[in-house]
């Protein structure tokens, strides 16, 4: 692969096979790769081969990777492996199957005009300060807590990831100017020894740009100005006035009057988050048909067929990184519409794992295809390609989807692996409100997949096993107080059973 060439790291590092190009910044990259043995998805981070010669780019690497390998918690992206490779140092870590809080804030704006529901803002800060307070109960600073290092896989919760500028809490010799300006604390700015506290700052920035589109301050005058305050519009409810106190606190400028640890607003967050999504009844299923729910406003329906046949907006198939359509799903929906989409996708060039992208639909009774890049050798991320199917449907302005188990073909995906990914995407997209979906349909190829795949659908988009963790061991509203007593958890078990 032409990516490969280019990193010069060839097809295999150790135990890992290199697929392709994730992301790279001014000295490093990404890649994501997959444990030979256990076909298991991982992101591999390494130096630019310029580079592999400098100590201090090798000492970077491997210090990123001792501070995630110190911090035990299922919010941040664990550290996997580590190592010198052909006199280059790279980190492997765990891939999250989930696009990052930056794409997810952006493409919702940009595509139907608003940002993410405050009670999914306070969600994702109640988990992003639990990160920051396992990470600050080892010792480690983040320094560059911004929303695009916040990886929201909607099948396993959000971790916080990027450790590339982390620094030991109260170095003096790491009091470097490091991390995104737009999130950097003042004396961060300064370039004064680093403490939590600078990571208080990037939460509360975050939030703020999470929930008002930028962040609160934009260059380094309005940040290291003592009498700017962060400027929050009117707040229209009381939910939005308690969400402003707390952001507040956590943008003071003084650091002695700075929230002083991301403890306190975690469980700020956490009630408000709580409080917030059960009021808005997101996420409620109910039964249409045998094989059909409905979830919010939009109707899953489960079929036997074939896609190519099928009449929607758009149909969504499973694709390879080069995006040629000769085999499976992608071959029949080709020679059904014609050539012409192959030609269209194939001049997109070649795409990672995840991504997704739109051509015409040439002769076949929908507007467009969208072509998911959802698997490889058996590495899932299924998740990932479909939440960015999704924003892309909303993007183009549909209502209608129809789509096959994603994965499930050349790539050798699980029928239950592929519907729990696709429909816990599905379930979170629908329950951050304002997607123009109307309507999905899910066309499996025989009657044994369609139960398979039904099975655990119906689970995912019902949310069975999910567990928020601020309602666990919380006694339920009204529960007596006693060693006994019925918590949270155990109601809601309760009611979903029900």
């Amino acid at each position: 692969m032409s990516e490969r060439s280019e990193a010069g790291l060839g097809a295999r590092v150790r135990d890992y096979e290199v697929w392709g190009l994730l992301g790279e910044g001014g000295m490093g990259q990404a890649w994501l790769a997959r444990h030979r043995l256990l076909a298991l998805p991982v992101v591999l981070k390494t130096v630019r081969r310029q580079f592999e010669t400098d100590a201090k780019g090798e000492a970077r690497v491997l210090l990123e990777a001792k501070l995630m390998a110190r911090i035990a918690s299922s919010r941040v992206v664990r550290a996997i492996d580590a190592g010198v490779h052909e006199h280059r140092p790279y980190l492997v870590e765990e891939y999250v199957d989930g696009i990052d809080l930056a794409e997810l804030d952006r493409r919702r704006r940009d595509a139907l005009g608003v940002g993410l529901p405050l009670w999914a803002v306070c969600e994702a800060m109640h988990a992003a300060c639990e990160a920051l307070h396992a990470a600050h109960q080892t010792g480690v600073v983040h320094r560059d807590v911004k929303p695009s290092n916040l990886f929201g896989s909607p099948h396993t919760g959000l971790r916080l990831g990027d450790f590339g500028i982390a620094a030991i809490a109260r170095d003096p010799a790491q009091g470097e100017v490091s991390g995104t300006l737009r999130f950097m604390a003042p004396e961060q700015l300064r370039g004064e020894e680093p403490t939590a506290l600078v990571d208080v700052w990037g939460a509360g920035a975050t939030a703020f740009d999470l929930r008002y589109g930028q962040p609160p301050f934009l260059t380094p005058a309005e940040i290291l100005d003592p009498a700017l305050r962060p400027p929050f519009p009117r707040a229209e409810s009381p939910a939005e006035a308690y969400f402003q106190h707390v952001v507040g606190g956590m943008l003071e400028k003084d650091p002695g009057a700075r929230t002083d640890a991301a403890l306190e607003p975690l469980d700020h967050f956490a009630t408000l988050g709580r409080l917030l999504r059960a009021k808005a009844r997101r996420g409620q299923v109910r039964a249409l048909g045998p094989t059909s729910l409905v979830v919010d406003e939009c109707v899953v329906t489960l079929r036997v067929g074939d896609l190519a046949d099928t009449k929607a907006d758009a149909l969504v198939s499973s694709a390879n990184d080069t995006l040629r359509m000769r085999s499976g799903v992608a071959d029949a929906l080709r020679r059904a519409g014609g050539d012409a989409i192959e030609a269209e996708v194939l001049a997109l060039g070649q795409r990672p794992l995840g991504s997704c992208v739109a051509t015409g639909a040439g002769a076949l009774a929908a507007r467009h295809v969208l072509h998911a890049v959802s698997a490889w050798n058996e590495v899932s991320c299924v998740g990932r390609a479909t939440q960015r199917a999704l924003l892309l449907a909303d993007e183009l302005g549909h209502g209608h989807l129809a789509v096959a188990a994603l994965g499930t073909g050349a790539a050798r995906v699980s029928m239950e692996a592929s519907a729990s990914a696709m429909m816990t995407a599905l379930r979170h997209h629908v329950a951050l409100g304002a997607s123009r979906l109307r309507q999905v349909d899910v066309v499996l190829w025989d009657e044994a997949s369609l139960r398979t795949y039904q099975r655990v659908a119906e689970e995912a988009l019902r949310g069975h096993g999910e567990v928020l963790a601020p309602d666990v061991g919380r006694l339920a509203s009204g529960g007596e107080v006693r060693v006994d007593a019925p918590t949270q958890f155990d109601t809601s078990r309760r009611d979903r059973r029900g």
